[in-house]
């Protein structure tokens, strides 16, 4: 079995998006592209190196319902993730089967039930949580994420939102396995400490 790994882009302060992000505009609201100008515009070989071990070892996706509604329209069809989604949500649906290997599975009954059917479907490659913030801390919280990845952007967005609130005051350890420098991002990995 696969381990359950999350993969973000963040600022320097701390956030994923811009105050202005929403359904109907990218992902970083007002300046699009800053944030994952690393995976696009600016890649580099090393950029591009980090996102196809991602996808290799990535056999299924995680994402909460307001990342699915922001991302939905300009991820298109089909969409990029080439593999099985399934959205953590309060809102039953029926399964989105999209081109390219993607069908967006719905769940319904908390984070531990769509961990497990991602498992199933990843076989036994990584379960990747992909965001956003609030899914990536509930399966932290619960102690279900085994390592994170971040890419840490060199600029400073002043708000939107953030990755790390409301966590456990005694702290969650973390255990630096990788980190990797491009002009566009450093690469971060980490293991939690269990």
């Amino acid at each position: 079995m696969g381990k359950v790994i999350s993969e973000i882009s963040m600022s320097l302060d701390g956030f994923i998006t811009d105050p202005n992000a929403g359904v109907g505009s990218p992902l970083e609201g007002n300046d699009p592209g800053r944030l994952h100008d690393w995976r696009f515009d600016a890649k580099t070989e090393t950029d591009a190196m980090i996102v196809d071990e991602i996808y290799a070892s990535t056999g299924a996706v995680l994402i909460g319902k307001r990342m699915f509604d922001v991302g939905f329209e300009p991820w298109g069809d089909p969409p990029p993730f080439g593999m099985p989604v399934f959205i953590v949500t309060h809102e039953a649906r029926e399964p989105l089967p999209m081109q390219g290997g993607t069908t967006y599975t719905f769940v319904t009954d908390g984070i531990e039930a769509a961990l497990e059917l991602a498992r199933a479907a990843a076989g036994d490659k990584n379960v990747g949580i992909w965001g956003g913030a609030n899914t990536m801390r509930q399966y932290l919280k619960a102690g279900l994420l085994d390592e994170m990845q971040i890419h840490l952007i060199p600029i400073l967005l002043g708000g939107g939102v953030r990755l790390f609130e409301d966590l456990d005051p005694e702290g969650i350890e973390l255990w630096r396995t990788s980190s990797i420098e491009t002009p566009s991002a450093t690469h971060l990995r980490f293991s939690v400490v269990k």
